[in-house]
């Protein structure tokens, strides 16, 4: 079997045995490159030395995987600044791998770094603990500067994408009932954004958008020689469905809100909007298509707060939902997960059952 089998193969087991950790591998390209040595990953790809690969066994190679995915997880890749990159890739080896092994039950490759002492500890504050010279270095796998960012700083957009993508992750372990406990509660920073909530809204929204090549409008450049080739069609994001919880709580944050999604409607251009007044009832719903001019309207309700009554009328009457935005305080009854995108907008710290979450605040 091939390095590049070996490595498909194992993605595909963590999906099924850790989807936490395999559906955040999905979010890293795999590139073969000798020159790396063994692995590495920054933030978008994760490179493997095929011949590094083939010394390895299958539960070394899932350990390998998740090991670079949680460097990512943990934003490694964005956080280095000025310091020494090979003390950086140590301290974030110690960070790391304790929990990978003692709480997730990962096989490392052989030489791996772990230290009891530093299992509570951030990879900065590990960092200013070590010797500056003669530490010792795990013999495979590197974290990498983003290349989305600088060696002197990071880059927010990389990091607020791999938030949202953690929270999807932890969504989807928790339905399977595969999300260690521990590791929850260790993720706690990232699950509760420490990033403005504008910087989880967006990405949410922008992964909907469909950039494609299409034959349906020609590339004019081309035209007079005869020749008709694909043009980059952006069609914007699909449906989304806006609920607005009306039982008064979420007054304060109701304009900056909408002034946030008005900006969104007019950068995106999706296909419709459907934004609805919920309280413990549906109380109001308005529809506002591609060119619509998008509207702050009034809020209709004031009872209290019920989520279901929503999601029961997104199923009976809107059959093409890509993605669910709801903001709320969080106190009410969830009903059952959809299988569509729900971003929970909350004003307050309450987490919700399932779903995406981010805090919005008056920012």
């Amino acid at each position: 079997m091939s390095a590049e089998s070996k490595m498909l193969k194992a993605r595909a087991q963590l999906l099924m045995e850790n989807p936490f950790f395999g559906v955040l591998a999905l979010k890293l390209k795999l590139v073969a490159k000798e020159d790396v040595g063994t692995a590495a990953t920054d933030g978008v790809h994760l490179f493997y030395a095929p011949k590094f690969i083939d010394k390895l066994t299958s539960q070394e190679i899932k350990g390998l995987i998740a090991h670079e995915v949680f460097h990512c997880v943990w934003n490694h890749m964005t956080r280095r600044n000025h310091r020494i990159a090979k003390l950086w890739n140590i301290a974030c080896d110690y960070a790391i791998n304790w929990h990978l092994v003692n709480e997730c039950h990962f096989i490392l490759p052989k030489g791996g770094l772990l230290d009891p002492d530093y299992k509570d500890m951030t990879a900065d504050a590990i960092y200013n603990k070590l010797p500056q010279e003669d530490a010792k270095q795990c013999p495979w796998g590197l974290v990498l500067d983003s290349p989305n960012g600088s060696e002197s700083g990071s880059s927010a957009s990389t990091e607020s994408e791999w938030q949202v993508a953690v929270n999807q992750a932890i969504s989807v372990a928790k339905q399977q009932g595969k999300m260690p406990g521990n590791l929850e509660k260790h993720l706690g920073k990232i699950v509760k954004p420490v990033v403005p909530w504008r910087s989880v809204l967006w990405p949410f929204c922008t992964s909907l958008v469909n950039d494609d090549y299409s034959w349906r409008k020609p590339n004019r450049a081309y035209i007079s020689e005869d020749e008709y080739l694909p043009s980059l069609y952006v069609e914007g994001a699909g449906h989304f469905v806006l609920i607005v919880d009306t039982s008064g709580s979420c007054i304060e944050e109701y304009d900056v809100f909408m002034s946030e999604m008005k900006s969104i409607h007019h950068e995106l251009r999706p296909e419709k909007i459907t934004i609805i007044h919920c309280d413990t009832d549906v109380q109001h719903v308005y529809e506002v298509d591609r060119y619509d001019e998008f509207p702050i309207p009034s809020l209709h309700g004031g009872g209290g707060t019920e989520f279901y009554p929503a999601f029961d009328w997104i199923d009976e009457n809107c059959q093409d939902v890509d993605a669910v935005l709801y903001l709320t305080d969080m106190y009410g009854t969830f009903g059952d997960p959809r299988s569509y995108p729900v971003l929970w907008c909350a004003t307050t710290d309450e987490e919700p059952p399932w779903g995406q979450y981010c805090r919005v605040t008056l920012d």
